[in-house]
């Protein structure tokens, strides 16, 4: 059997003809690829850590001041100091409160600026991240009562029995005034904030 192929191919007169491809008038556009975003250069980083940082110390520091007594007292606030002279207790309180053994006097700007006078009792509070403090503290007693103002070791002035050697009785409580010649012949102790003179006369 011949396997020859034909001399040539049959040829189609009204076969279809194809001049190329098939054009799509609304043929979907192929999308956009949006650009990487920007890598952070080093100094952007370190600069959003400097003021995370900031941020984080401003934040801490107000705790501390908010959570502080000492740091948000005024003059003329009273307070309770309790504890020793080396670990002091300070607690703000009402003036009215019979646990207030202290007004404040004076609030200095800083921890080695010095009260107005020696008859002060100071109180310091140092924090690490918040708001240092010192106070110059007049102390509450009443006109009448004995005291052991000799004690160097426990803060506030606690009343003691009069008939304890060592001791002085309060004589004259003079407030809004600050004159040693009220006293007499009374020891004077005064303090200018708040004006206040106080008479001591030993006990025998």
């Amino acid at each position: 059997m011949s396997t020859d192929m034909p001399a040539s191919a049959p040829q189609y007169q009204n076969g279809p003809q194809y001049q190329g491809a098939p054009q799509y008038q609304n043929a979907p556009q192929p999308q956009q690829v949006p650009p990487a975003p920007k890598k952070k250069g080093i100094v952007a980083r370190i600069l959003t850590a400097i003021i995370g940082i900031a941020v984080a110390a401003v934040v801490v520091y107000g705790i501390n001041y908010f959570t502080s007594d000492a740091a948000q007292s005024k003059a003329g606030d009273c307070a309770s100091l309790t504890g020793t002279n080396t670990k002091p207790d300070y607690k703000a309180v009402d003036c009215g409160s019979a646990d207030a053994n202290y007004t404040v006097g004076q609030v200095l700007d800083s921890t080695t600026a010095k009260c107005a006078t020696e008859y002060y009792d100071e109180y310091t509070e140092t924090a690490r991240r918040g708001p240092d403090s010192k106070l110059c503290l007049v102390p509450n007693l009443v006109e009448g009562s004995c005291y052991d103002l000799e004690n160097t070791t426990q803060m506030g002035y606690p009343a003691v029995d009069c008939g304890q050697s060592g001791t002085f009785k309060l004589v004259k409580l003079v407030k809004g005034s600050a004159d040693e010649s009220a006293c007499a012949d009374a020891s004077p102790l005064t303090f200018p904030e708040p004006k206040t003179t106080m008479c001591f006369a030993p006990n025998e």
